[in-house]
This record gives C-alpha cells, structure tokens and sequence, in this order.
C-alpha cells in the first residue's frame, strides 16, 4: 500500500514537471527569513595596565556597535554597523581620559572616499614613546585588510593628539577607488 502511495505521487509530479516545461515557466520563491542583517563586530572590553612617568596607568577600551550611525556598505551590498570606542584613562583612582571615539574623529586624516566606505575597527594600547602613552586605532574597510593605522598619544595630564601612523594616502585613494560612492 506504501508502495502505491509513493508511486502516485511521483506519477503526479511527473505530470506536473512535464506541464511545466511544456509552459516554459519556472517560479523561484525568495524566503522572507534570508533577509540581509548588517553585520555587527562583537563587543569588546579590554583593560590594559601600564607605567607613564613613574606611576601607573589603567586604560579601559570599550567597544560597541554603534546603530546611531549610518550603515557601511561593500562592493558586494553587505551592510556593516560601525563603531563607536571608549578610551579611559586613569591613575591613582582619578580619570584623566574618558572620550569616546568614531571614525569621524579621525576625519582629518583620511580621505573622504573612504571614511563613508570605512568602519572604526579598534583601538589598543600600543606603548610608551616620548613621554607618552601610545594606542594604536585602525579604521578599515569591513572585513578587509585595507586600513589607515593611527596613532592615539596621551600625555601623563590626559590630553589627546592624533596623528597618522604611515603616510598611506596612496593605499586609502587606491582603496577609496575601488569602492562606488554610496
């Protein structure tokens, strides 16, 4: 009796392609639940101790997916939340630094082609040079390894410089060529 079933219902498939091809039409139904999503870096919350001019130093770095801004997308149409980071600073249970960071603040340095093709990826504590702390902050393009590297420097007081780590003004307008305005 099973075996009945089966063979009747692939008969009336059979039909049903043949009439099918007869008409030369094919339906594709797209499903609703493969929407695209952007896509979000996880959080991130690393707090790092180090030594500037004899005492001893704390920074906080937080990182978040920030919705507020607007969306990024690449060549392919994948969209990509972008960043926000918060660097804190303290010593001696006072805070010297508590700023929060997009790739905005670091507009000065790159190219407008990019920075709207760019998300701030993340910032880390690099080393103490010259009296200064320094943290490494990268802007990129979203799950590439195109970016601009940027230098945070902090002094002992908490004040914040900004410069950028190589001259690659050739690779951000070669990277910034590659993506269409959006």
């Amino acid at each position: 009796m099973l075996f009945a079933a089966i063979l009747f219902i692939s008969c009336s498939q059979h039909q049903t392609d043949e009439e099918a091809s007869d008409d030369a039409v094919h339906v594709v139904a797209k499903n609703d639940s493969e929407k695209n999503v952007a896509v979000r870096m996880p959080l991130s919350d690393v707090t790092t101790s180090f030594q500037l001019q004899g005492k001893d130093y704390e920074a906080r770095i937080f990182r978040s997916p920030d919705e507020t801004m607007p969306k990024v997308k690449n060549e392919q149409g994948d969209e990509f939340v972008d960043n926000s980071i918060t660097l804190r600073v303290t010593s001696e249970g006072k805070i010297l630094l508590n700023r929060s960071f997009t790739k905005s603040s670091f507009a000065s340095l790159l190219n407008d082609r990019f920075l709207k093709s760019a998300i701030l990826e993340g910032i880390v504590y690099d080393t103490v040079v010259d009296g200064k702390a320094r943290f490494a902050a990268s802007v990129s393009y979203p799950e590439s390894d195109l970016y601009v590297p940027i230098h945070l420097l902090v002094s002992a007081s908490g004040q914040v410089s900004i410069e950028k780590a190589e001259l690659l003004d050739d690779l951000g307008d070669e990277a910034g060529d590659r993506y269409e305005k959006r």
